[in-house]
């Protein structure tokens, strides 16, 4: 099991990444999606904090992109112009930082569900994704997609074999799950199966999505390290904690543990 961290490159971040080194674990670089998104001048900002860090870190990198009103194959031509700009903003950076994956949201929300138009939604979103994949797989760059509000995996598993690709896998956000769902953490993890390439692992007690360290939510882990252990052993595990960095990395440590004993 792969383990990587969740960082938005801050220049005191780079005195941790030895200690990843050592650890041999990866990089998630984020927060184009709510700080990058505010002007082309603060995502050019982030991409130069991030290929500061790429400068100085040799291990596998991974990108999160921009997710807010991120919707894929929406029925808004304007939207779609929008959507498109922002995917090729996110490929040009995956690119320069040499990032090996790319984890984005479904695009799937509340309303699709409130409305009765899932089926439309997962129509369009899978014809997008059959021509959108093809330029990520000649970049050779994986795109996973993640869980957000979606009270089961079953639309997302459905997207992903639908289109069919080994370069469009999952992504499991646990604090999503736990919030938004009543199936179990396990049970999302049988069902989405060798679809699973990534999860996102951070703690919440089911009141908002706090990204609280491991041990500060009411997450049962050891059960979702156990069933990734036994249905997705090749999946990355990436912890997605909002903390200063001595918090992150005691949390980092307990997860590695946890992987250990389960």
């Amino acid at each position: 099991m792969r383990l990587m961290i969740c960082l938005s490159g801050e220049a005191e971040q780079l005195g941790y990444l030895p200690a990843l080194s050592v650890l041999s674990a990866g990089v998630e670089l984020g927060s184009y999606g709510r700080v990058g998104v505010l002007s082309r001048r603060r995502w050019e900002e982030r991409l130069v904090l991030h290929k500061a860090l790429r400068s100085r870190f040799d291990g596998p990198i991974a990108l999160h992109g921009p997710f807010i009103g991120i919707q894929y194959g929406h029925v808004d031509h304007l939207i779609q112009d929008a959507v498109a700009q922002r995917l090729d903003m996110t490929l040009a950076a995956a690119v320069e930082l040499e990032a090996e994956r790319v984890v984005l949201h479904s695009g799937y929300t509340t309303e699709i569900g409130t409305f009765g138009l899932e089926r439309e939604w997962l129509e369009r979103s899978t014809c997008f994704w059959q021509q959108e994949i093809r330029r990520w797989t000649d970049a050779g760059i994986e795109v996973v997609i993640e869980n957000d509000v979606e009270a089961t995996p079953d639309l997302l598993i459905q997207l992903v074999t639908g289109v069919s690709s080994p370069y469009l896998g999952l992504c499991l956000d646990v604090g999503h799950q736990h919030l938004f769902s009543e199936l179990a953490g396990p049970e999302w993890i049988q069902r989405m199966g060798g679809w699973l390439k990534h999860v996102h692992l951070h703690d919440n007690d089911r009141t908002s999505d706090s990204h609280s360290p491991i041990g500060q939510g009411t997450v049962d882990f050891g059960p979702i390290c156990s069933a990734l252990a036994n249905e997705a052993p090749n999946a990355t595990v990436s912890l997605e904690v909002e903390a200063p960095m001595d918090m992150r990395m005691s949390s980092f440590r307990t997860l590695a543990a946890h992987f250990r004993d389960a």
